[in-house]
């Protein structure tokens, strides 16, 4: 089974990005990603897939997966609503503080953490999943430099527990995905930088320099979908953010995402989220929906 490489929008005022995970229920293929990933189980069961390993989860799970290494969340999953995984993750890059920031006495605890992060971690520690959790809370509703400081004491919490098994080694990363993923990495970057203007099949097929019958024919063999279905989906992405936030119409979070006209954007959402975007505040958004129409 080959890992697809998967790319998540961050917002472009924050260095790292946190959510809550719930119903509607979204599952993730095999896949892999640059940032580490710690993901906490609040509610569910099923199977975690890392590199050549299965490994059963429930609730109270707490997973550090490092850059690069292979996995998929498998939910038990039933129609029975209240049946659901709930879960709450982070995904970070290893240098999000800096590369000085690991240099001080301070960090030495992290730093060994994350220098060894090509693996896959679960804490066992109770009283630390406890505390981690009610932290992860907190993050999710933390502004500026408080994000920073609870993520932070979260991975000196884990680096410094002696709780914690190894779940996946070295041998099991994705090897060389950095030198692999040099050509996606530019493109994503041009992705990135464009999506929410015009984005042009010719000038991502340059930042990668290949032409564009090579570009379309080397995107799809790396992530198993069109440059198009990529850029729709890192604009849903971002449309979905600034829908949860509130601020604007659904026609004006259309635009600022990149779409010409709110009948495709909201084709595309119905296709990507499977839901509306009307639907998709009901469901994440406590204020009267006549207010974003």
């Amino acid at each position: 089974m080959k890992p697809v490489l998967m790319r998540h929008v961050g917002a472009i005022s924050e260095s790292f990005k946190a959510w809550k995970n719930g119903s509607p229920y979204v599952h993730n293929p095999f896949h892999y990603h640059p940032e580490i990933e710690i993901t906490f189980i609040i509610k569910g069961s099923g199977t975690l897939i890392v590199g050549d390993k299965i490994i059963p989860y429930g609730d109270n799970e707490l997973i550090l997966i490092g850059p690069n290494v292979p996995h998929e969340w498998k939910s038990d999953i039933t129609d029975i609503p209240d049946n659901y995984t709930q879960s709450i993750s982070v995904h970070f890059l290893k240098n999000f503080c800096g590369e000085d920031f690991y240099g001080i006495p301070e960090a030495v605890f992290i730093k060994q953490l994350l220098d060894q992060s090509e693996k896959c971690y679960r804490v066992t520690d109770t009283k630390l999943k406890k505390l981690t959790r009610e932290s992860l809370q907190k993050l999710l509703e933390a502004k500026g430099i408080d994000r920073v400081n609870i993520l932070l004491s979260i991975l000196n919490q884990i680096a410094t527990t002696a709780g914690i098994e190894i779940l996946s080694g070295v041998g099991l990363s994705h090897k060389n995905a950095e030198e692999q993923n040099s050509r996606i990495n530019k493109i994503n970057r041009y992705v990135m930088d464009n999506f929410r203007h015009q984005v042009s099949i010719n000038e991502a097929a340059k930042a990668a320099n290949l032409t564009s019958t090579s570009f379309c024919r080397f995107f799809r063999q790396r992530t198993h979908k069109s440059f198009i279905q990529y850029v729709n989906e890192i604009r849903i992405e971002y449309a979905c953010k600034l829908l949860m936030e509130g601020n604007d119409s659904i026609s004006q979070i259309a635009h600022e995402s990149g779409f010409e006209n709110i009948s495709h954007f909201n084709t595309q959402f119905k296709k990507i989220v499977h839901i509306t975007p009307t639907q998709f505040i009901k469901l994440t958004s406590p204020r009267k929906t006549e207010a974003f129409l």
